[in-house]
């Protein structure tokens, strides 16, 4: 190979490289903009739920305004560890997954409405998250 096809092989390299390093340095500013709207959300929340504990005509509300500041906080914390390392922990999303089921079921626990698939279909959801959630953790 010679010297000019070196330094060609070298600048195109280069390009890509700035290329890829503009592109993280973006999606991490879209990071920071989605972590101080998570954090409002989440002060938001908080207040709402102490507003809510004095007002109490549905424990249920309360129960699941609680469920949705641990989302919100869960999700915080995925985003701060994408920031930090550039990867995503699987064990966190679960995390996330489980609470957010789990505070749907509480928020429409009608389960007159639900039929028995519905049921099924929940459950079998719900086993599935916790048994993934134990093997990624090993």
């Amino acid at each position: 190979m010679t010297k000019i096809e070196e330094e060609k092989i070298a600048q195109y390299t280069q390009i890509h490289r700035l290329f890829r390093r503009v592109l993280e340095i973006s999606f991490d500013l879209v990071i920071m903009v989605f972590l101080f709207f998570i954090l409002y959300l989440t002060v938001y929340s908080i207040y709402l739920n102490f507003k809510l504990t004095y007002n109490i005509t549905e424990p249920k509300l309360l129960v699941a305004n609680v469920l949705v500041t641990i989302i919100l906080i869960e999700t915080y914390r995925i985003l701060i560890i994408y920031l930090k390392q550039h990867r995503v922990s699987l064990t966190h999303i679960l995390e996330v997954g489980i609470v957010a089921l789990i505070q749907k079921l509480v928020v429409a626990s009608d389960f007159k409405e639900l039929d028995a698939i519905k049921l099924f279909a929940i459950a079998v959801l719900i086993f599935v998250l916790g048994y993934l959630y134990i093997k990624v953790g090993e």
